[in-house]
């Protein structure tokens, strides 16, 4: 039960975890050939975009704490 709240709690740092990460596994596996990438997820600069939305929800974050006190 913990799990599933604490899931609940923090999903969209969860969501930017998990696209960080599956990003340079697609990188790696398209080098090797095993799979064509569309032409548009090579300029789809996604190391920058999760900076941008994680820093974009710890201000979200920290901001909501500060409202509560």
């Amino acid at each position: 039960m913990t799990v599933v709240h604490l899931l609940r709690k923090a999903w969209p740092e969860f969501i930017v975890l998990f696209s960080s990460m599956a990003y340079p596994i697609i990188r790696i596996v398209a080098d090797v050939n095993r799979i064509n990438l569309p032409t548009w997820f090579e300029y789809f600069d996604i190391p920058t975009t999760s900076l941008f939305l994680m820093t974009f929800i710890l201000l979200y974050r920290s901001e909501e704490k500060d409202n509560k006190r």
